[in-house]
């Protein structure tokens, strides 16, 4: 029995170290899975803002091209309705001139570049974190050398993003002091400048928002660092001074990062002390509760100053309001168009549709399915107009004979004007292309009424030779089918009917739209 049991013993202990290698063979990959994971979402953020910086670059310095040909304007519409308010602004030192001037001066940009960036501040926390897993492997610093992004070029994406914010600042200063001026008199220009500088305020929100929408790799390697313990506190920037423990950090930990702790200070207070460290704690103890008496008669003379104070606040913050409506008021109103904002591609909106159309009763005209694709140029929140393609193809008589045939393309335009509740009103053109062989086609009528059509030798003019028209105006009624597409149901009256020799003026068509 005695052998038994030792026997057990030492193959446990012979397995003891491979289990602990195990443990740590698993520790260590899941480390340099963080690491991988986290490397790949710094570059993707990364390049991401350094793509918004230079978009957001080029629409300041040809916004600012724009800003010095209408302040010139503006001067001299000021001219000539009022000489002082003239003087007053050739005496301003800002001009969007030198705006333009000091955006190409590295050298003040960087002076001016000394603010803290969130967006900046949880990318250096994620550099942090990769760190940190560093730390757990052997080879700490052979792969900490392989993260792409240094701690210089994170500052200088900082310095970068702050010197674009900075000039925007000085933009919007200018703007103000150039409606101060006006004094709410519609002076030429400054309604221009306006415009001007709200759109290129909504195209630099519109690419910080497309710099901000992760790709699919980085919301890869988002969603697994999220499930690693400790990874929310690196990207959000709240480390404090015990690297992100918190709360959680344990007496070791603190003393390992250089921290004095109260067991430190305690044996060094009874080393020094000795047997008299309960009569000074006592002592101690009795001239707190003094000190604390006379601060709670401070404090209350403290609380009624604060509570004067606030009020006085509450008075300044109300005059600031009327300041800024008086403000709002006094500047010359433009109706804003939130789509010019937007890069050109989000305007877009595609659309696919179908019809189809009954045979003629003389048997000339097959019953025909037409499919489409379209797509459509937002210019306002509510107008939008756009081109499409479309095929028709022959279904036949009826359904004992049913025969598929090359019917032609079309090419239509249409504009849309959205209502409410989903309706909207739609004009639109359509020229469809027919092979010239087609007895339906009124030309084919007219000039050989009765007999079968002649065919050519000309393969273009076979595929594409007969024409017909539709102009058309109805209403589209849209509905959800799903987070990113609408369904729309058309009804709509072709004016051409008649002329082109159809059954019915009534167009339906049902589609989609994105």
């Amino acid at each position: 029995m005695k052998t038994l049991s030792c026997s057990i013993m030492l193959r446990f202990l012979f397995c003891l170290p491979l289990l602990c290698g195990a443990g740590r063979s698993a520790a260590q990959q899941e480390a340099e899975e963080s690491i991988q994971y986290a490397e790949q979402y710094l570059d993707g953020r990364t390049q991401d803002l350094n793509k918004y910086l230079g978009r957001s670059g080029k629409i300041q310095q040809r916004l600012l091209r724009k800003l010095k040909r209408k302040e010139d304007k503006y001067a001299r519409q000021l001219a000539v309705k009022d000489s002082a308010l003239y003087r007053a602004y050739t005496q301003q030192g800002l001009s969007y001139d030198s705006i333009a001037t000091l955006s190409k001066d590295t050298a003040n940009l960087n002076r001016l570049a000394k603010k803290k960036n969130t967006l900046v501040d949880s990318l250096k926390g994620v550099q942090s974190f990769i760190q940190n897993q560093s730390s757990k492997l052997n080879g700490a610093a052979a792969l900490a050398g392989k993260a792409g992004i240094s701690t210089d070029e994170l500052n200088q994406l900082q310095q970068k993003l702050n010197v674009q914010q900075s000039i925007d600042e000085l933009i919007q200063q200018r703007t103000r002091n150039l409606e101060g001026l006006a004094g709410g008199q519609n002076i030429g220009g400054l309604q221009n400048i306006q415009k001007n500088v709200f759109y290129a305020q909504e195209k630099i929100k519109a690419w910080k928002k497309v710099a901000d929408d992760p790709d699919e790799t980085e919301q890869k390697a988002l969603e697994f660092l999220q499930g690693t313990e400790g990874f929310d506190g690196y990207l959000k920037g709240n480390k404090d001074a015990f690297g992100g423990l918190g709360n959680q950090a344990s007496a070791e930990d603190l003393q390992r990062m250089g921290f004095q702790t109260k067991s430190q200070v305690n044996q060094l207070l009874a080393d020094k002390l000795g047997n008299n460290l309960g009569a000074v704690q006592q002592q101690m103890a009795a001239q707190v509760q003094d000190y604390s008496e006379k601060l709670s008669s401070i404090t209350g003379k403290v609380k009624e100053a604060q509570s004067s104070l606030s009020e006085a606040k509450q008075t300044l913050s109300e005059a600031k309001g009327a300041k800024e409506q008086l403000k709002h008021i006094q500047k010359p109103a433009f109706k804003k168009n939130p789509e010019r904002g937007k890069p050109f591609w989000q305007r877009l909106s595609p659309s696919y549709n179908f019809q189809t159309n009954r045979a003629t009763t003389d048997g000339l005209r097959p019953a025909m399915l037409e499919l489409a694709a379209a797509i459509a140029f937002k210019h306002t929140p509510r107008l939008s107009y756009g081109i499409g393609l479309g095929l028709s193809t022959g279904l036949g008589q009826n359904w004992q004979h049913i025969r598929l045939s090359y019917e032609g393309i079309s090419t239509r335009v249409f504009a849309d004007w959205k209502w409410q509740y989903g309706f909207s009103l739609q004009a639109g053109y359509e020229r469809i292309f027919r092979p010239a062989n087609r007895t339906y086609l009124p030309e084919q009528q007219s000039n050989n009424p009765g007999t079968a059509p002649v065919k050519t030798e000309n393969i273009f003019k076979e595929a594409f030779g007969g024409q017909q028209q539709a102009a058309y105006i109805g209403i589209m009624k849209r509905y959800k089918i799903s987070s990113k597409w609408n369904g729309t149901f058309l009804l709509g009256y072709n004016f051409l009917w008649q002329h082109e020799g159809l059954r019915s003026p009534f167009l339906l068509r049902f589609g989609a739209t994105k």
